[in-house]
């Protein structure tokens, strides 16, 4: 999903054709679903299509052949899905007209969407499930960990190995460059390393700071549900 959906709760089930407004957002369910609720707190996972009142189509999903997911509640996408998408039923296609105070208002985004666009999405509702969430490790998981086989990622850098040395049997995979930034080796270190996205892993860090927003990235960004770090 592009960066102008991120920052995209009240809604109950609508009849098929009935459009509904709820602070100046419309919303007409195209196909009903008879599946789970997408509720706050949920993560969802829809096709979509925007466009401008226009007609011109900005971003959709299903030509790049993925899904987009979000939770609900959290944020994460414009208020006008926030609000549309909650209590969606999955099969459900809504389309959703969202004014520009529900959207990007004045700013536009992106070079894409004009400064005070009215956006009108259709949104599929694919699945919905409990959010993964990063999990919290002790030394004593640690040490439970390295015995069932959990890889074990050390995400300092090299002179931060040099200095207090490194856990027996883990992965030196610098995560981070002196000034904050994403090594750009990262990725691909860690990818050689861990074969994919259900593998267990736990990672480690002096503080538990930077394992915190690595760990959160590779949940929500890369879709990785086995994730835990040294707090």
């Amino acid at each position: 999903m592009l960066n102008w959906i991120y920052r995209l709760s009240l809604l109950a089930s609508l009849l098929i054709g009935t459009t509904v407004m709820a602070a100046d957002l419309q919303i007409e369910t195209l196909t009903t679903g008879d599946g789970a609720v997408a509720e706050a707190g949920m993560r969802a996972s829809v096709h979509y299509e925007g466009r401008l009142e226009n007609g011109e189509v900005f971003d959709a999903s299903r030509p790049r052949g993925q899904a987009f997911s979000f939770t609900i509640g959290a944020g994460q996408v414009i208020r006008g899905w926030e609000q549309g998408v909650e209590g969606m039923k999955v099969g459900e296609t809504r389309r959703l007209t969202i004014p520009p105070e529900l959207g990007y208002g004045a700013a536009g985004a992106g070079g894409v969407i004009p400064p005070n666009a009215t956006l009108v999405f259709e949104i599929e509702l694919l699945d919905v499930s409990v959010p993964v969430t990063l999990g919290e490790a002790t030394s004593e998981d640690l040490v439970k960990a390295r015995e069932d086989g959990v890889i074990i990622i050390d995400i300092r850098r090299e002179e931060e190995w040099q200095e207090t040395g490194i856990i027996p049997g883990a992965e030196m995979v610098t995560a981070f460059d002196a000034s904050g930034r994403v090594h750009p080796e990262f990725l691909d270190s860690f990818r050689s390393v861990v074969p994919g996205p259900d593998t267990p892993v736990m990672l480690y860090c002096r503080t538990g700071n930077r394992t915190t927003s690595l760990g959160n990235a590779l949940i929500e960004q890369l879709g990785f549900s086995n994730v835990t770090h040294l707090s």
